[in-house]
Protein backbone atom coordinates (compact mmCIF):
# COMPACT_ATOMS: atom_id res chain seq x y z
CA UNK A 1 0.00 0.00 0.00
CA UNK A 2 1.05 3.37 -1.29
CA UNK A 3 2.44 5.58 2.08
CA UNK A 4 -0.08 7.80 2.43
CA UNK A 5 0.91 11.23 3.41
CA UNK A 6 -1.40 12.42 6.77
CA UNK A 7 -2.41 15.52 8.47
CA UNK A 8 -1.90 15.95 12.28
CA UNK A 9 -5.21 15.42 12.25
CA UNK A 10 -5.34 11.76 10.60
CA UNK A 11 -2.11 11.32 12.30
CA UNK A 12 -3.83 11.54 15.83
CA UNK A 13 -6.93 8.77 14.21
CA UNK A 14 -4.49 6.75 12.83
CA UNK A 15 -2.62 6.01 16.48
CA UNK A 16 -6.66 6.13 17.22
CA UNK A 17 -6.87 2.81 15.36
CA UNK A 18 -3.77 1.14 16.14
CA UNK A 19 -4.65 2.08 20.25
CA UNK A 20 -7.82 0.33 20.01
CA UNK A 21 -6.83 -2.69 17.86
CA UNK A 22 -4.01 -3.62 20.14
CA UNK A 23 -7.39 -3.70 22.72
CA UNK A 24 -9.66 -5.63 20.76
CA UNK A 25 -7.05 -8.30 20.02
CA UNK A 26 -6.16 -8.51 23.48
CA UNK A 27 -9.26 -9.43 24.52
CA UNK A 28 -11.04 -11.12 21.45
CA UNK A 29 -7.60 -12.38 19.51
CA UNK A 30 -6.84 -11.92 16.42
CA UNK A 31 -9.83 -14.23 14.12
CA UNK A 32 -11.73 -12.90 16.87
CA UNK A 33 -11.45 -9.07 16.29
CA UNK A 34 -12.85 -8.14 12.88
CA UNK A 35 -12.23 -4.67 10.85
CA UNK A 36 -15.75 -4.13 11.97
CA UNK A 37 -15.71 -4.32 15.91
CA UNK A 38 -12.39 -1.71 15.11
CA UNK A 39 -14.64 0.53 13.56
CA UNK A 40 -17.81 0.20 15.90
CA UNK A 41 -15.46 1.04 18.86
CA UNK A 42 -13.81 4.09 17.35
CA UNK A 43 -17.43 4.90 15.95
CA UNK A 44 -16.21 5.04 12.27
CA UNK A 45 -17.31 3.33 8.89
CA UNK A 46 -14.87 0.81 7.50
CA UNK A 47 -13.64 3.51 4.55
CA UNK A 48 -11.69 5.37 7.33
CA UNK A 49 -9.94 2.00 8.34
CA UNK A 50 -9.36 1.13 4.77
CA UNK A 51 -7.69 4.88 4.33
CA UNK A 52 -4.87 4.11 6.48
CA UNK A 53 -4.67 0.27 7.12
CA UNK A 54 -4.91 -1.75 3.35
CA UNK A 55 -6.01 -5.19 5.90
CA UNK A 56 -6.26 -6.30 9.20
CA UNK A 57 -3.69 -8.59 8.71
CA UNK A 58 -1.52 -5.28 8.05
CA UNK A 59 -2.80 -3.50 10.80
CA UNK A 60 -1.70 -6.35 13.38
CA UNK A 61 1.76 -6.63 11.54
CA UNK A 62 2.53 -3.12 12.17
CA UNK A 63 1.35 -3.08 15.46
CA UNK A 64 3.60 -6.16 15.99
CA UNK A 65 6.23 -4.19 15.02
CA UNK A 66 5.85 -1.41 16.78
CA UNK A 67 5.55 -3.01 19.75
CA UNK A 68 8.90 -4.47 19.55
CA UNK A 69 10.29 -1.70 18.35
CA UNK A 70 9.60 -0.13 21.71
CA UNK A 71 10.39 -2.95 23.59
CA UNK A 72 13.89 -2.57 21.88
CA UNK A 73 13.78 0.80 22.42
CA UNK A 74 13.31 0.18 26.46
CA UNK A 75 16.24 -1.79 26.59
CA UNK A 76 18.34 0.52 25.19
CA UNK A 77 17.57 3.55 27.27
CA UNK A 78 18.17 1.04 30.10
CA UNK A 79 21.63 -0.15 29.79
CA UNK A 80 23.03 3.62 28.43
CA UNK A 81 24.62 3.98 31.82
CA UNK A 82 25.52 0.79 32.79
CA UNK A 83 29.43 0.36 33.73
CA UNK A 84 30.03 -3.18 32.37
CA UNK A 85 28.45 -5.74 29.64
CA UNK A 86 27.14 -7.70 33.39
CA UNK A 87 25.23 -4.40 34.41
CA UNK A 88 23.80 -3.65 30.60
CA UNK A 89 22.42 -7.85 30.82
CA UNK A 90 21.31 -7.00 33.86
CA UNK A 91 19.41 -3.45 32.98
CA UNK A 92 18.24 -5.48 30.19
CA UNK A 93 16.40 -7.58 31.85
CA UNK A 94 14.55 -5.52 34.29
CA UNK A 95 13.70 -2.98 31.38
CA UNK A 96 11.99 -5.91 29.41
CA UNK A 97 10.39 -7.20 32.35
CA UNK A 98 9.20 -3.12 33.16
CA UNK A 99 8.08 -3.04 29.43
CA UNK A 100 5.78 -6.20 29.57
CA UNK A 101 4.58 -5.09 33.10
CA UNK A 102 3.67 -1.65 31.63
CA UNK A 103 2.04 -3.04 28.49
CA UNK A 104 0.58 -5.99 28.91
CA UNK A 105 -1.25 -5.55 25.41
CA UNK A 106 2.53 -6.64 23.75
CA UNK A 107 2.46 -9.76 25.96
CA UNK A 108 -1.05 -10.55 24.42
CA UNK A 109 0.37 -9.35 20.48
CA UNK A 110 2.91 -11.51 20.81
CA UNK A 111 1.03 -14.87 22.08
CA UNK A 112 -1.18 -14.28 19.29
CA UNK A 113 1.63 -14.01 17.03
CA UNK A 114 2.98 -16.98 17.91
CA UNK A 115 -0.30 -18.95 17.23
CA UNK A 116 -0.47 -17.64 13.58
CA UNK A 117 2.71 -18.84 10.48
CA UNK A 118 1.66 -15.13 8.72
CA UNK A 119 3.14 -13.07 12.11
CA UNK A 120 5.83 -15.53 13.39
CA UNK A 121 8.29 -14.28 11.19
CA UNK A 122 8.34 -10.72 12.53
CA UNK A 123 8.47 -12.30 16.03
CA UNK A 124 11.46 -14.31 15.35
CA UNK A 125 13.14 -10.93 13.84
CA UNK A 126 12.59 -9.53 16.49
CA UNK A 127 13.83 -12.60 18.92
CA UNK A 128 17.13 -12.81 16.42
CA UNK A 129 17.63 -8.94 17.21
CA UNK A 130 17.59 -9.51 21.11
CA UNK A 131 19.74 -12.74 21.25
CA UNK A 132 22.25 -11.01 18.57
CA UNK A 133 22.44 -7.55 21.27
CA UNK A 134 22.30 -9.91 24.42
CA UNK A 135 25.73 -11.93 22.99
CA UNK A 136 27.27 -9.10 22.12
CA UNK A 137 27.43 -8.15 25.59
CA UNK A 138 28.05 -11.49 26.11
CA UNK A 139 30.87 -11.35 24.48
CA UNK A 140 32.60 -7.91 25.99
CA UNK A 141 31.81 -9.99 29.36
CA UNK A 142 33.66 -13.24 28.22
CA UNK A 143 36.57 -10.98 27.04
CA UNK A 144 36.86 -8.95 30.33
CA UNK A 145 36.54 -12.20 32.62
CA UNK A 146 33.39 -11.40 33.82
CA UNK A 147 31.33 -14.45 31.99
CA UNK A 148 32.08 -18.01 31.59
CA UNK A 149 33.57 -19.66 28.38
CA UNK A 150 30.72 -20.27 26.40
CA UNK A 151 28.17 -20.19 23.19
CA UNK A 152 27.32 -16.00 23.25
CA UNK A 153 24.59 -17.17 21.43
CA UNK A 154 23.06 -20.31 23.17
CA UNK A 155 23.41 -18.02 26.35
CA UNK A 156 21.77 -15.13 24.66
CA UNK A 157 18.74 -17.89 23.44
CA UNK A 158 18.78 -18.81 27.12
CA UNK A 159 17.90 -15.27 28.69
CA UNK A 160 15.69 -14.82 26.02
CA UNK A 161 13.61 -17.88 26.79
CA UNK A 162 13.88 -17.31 30.63
CA UNK A 163 12.45 -13.89 29.92
CA UNK A 164 9.47 -14.85 28.02
CA UNK A 165 9.13 -18.11 30.39
CA UNK A 166 9.18 -15.79 33.87
CA UNK A 167 6.33 -13.36 31.85
CA UNK A 168 4.27 -15.58 30.44
CA UNK A 169 3.86 -17.34 33.81
CA UNK A 170 3.47 -14.42 36.14
CA UNK A 171 2.25 -11.87 33.73
CA UNK A 172 -1.23 -11.57 32.16
CA UNK A 173 -2.97 -8.86 30.09
CA UNK A 174 -5.78 -8.56 32.34
CA UNK A 175 -3.95 -8.46 36.36
CA UNK A 176 -0.78 -7.53 35.01
CA UNK A 177 2.32 -8.47 37.55
CA UNK A 178 1.52 -10.52 40.70
CA UNK A 179 4.86 -11.10 41.66
CA UNK A 180 7.05 -7.76 42.69
CA UNK A 181 10.11 -9.81 42.72
CA UNK A 182 9.95 -10.56 39.05
CA UNK A 183 12.50 -8.89 38.17
CA UNK A 184 15.10 -9.54 40.77
CA UNK A 185 14.37 -13.31 40.45
CA UNK A 186 15.04 -13.09 36.54
CA UNK A 187 18.20 -11.23 36.98
CA UNK A 188 19.37 -13.25 39.59
CA UNK A 189 18.55 -16.65 37.69
CA UNK A 190 20.28 -15.42 34.26
CA UNK A 191 23.34 -13.67 35.79
CA UNK A 192 24.30 -17.06 37.65
CA UNK A 193 24.23 -19.17 34.88
CA UNK A 194 26.22 -16.37 33.41
CA UNK A 195 28.83 -15.62 35.78
CA UNK A 196 32.38 -16.78 36.08
CA UNK A 197 32.81 -19.50 38.84
CA UNK A 198 35.47 -17.49 41.25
Amino acid sequence: MKERKLTKRGTKRREQVLEVAARLFAEQSYHGTTVGDVCDALGVGKGVFYWYFESKEALFSELLEGSLLQLRRSQEEAITLARDPVARIEQGIRASIKFFDDNPEVLSLIRIAGRYEEFQTLVQRGQHIVVADTAGHIKEGMAAGLIRPGDPELMGHGILGAIFHFVEVYMDSTNGNDRPQLADEAVTFCLRGLLEVR
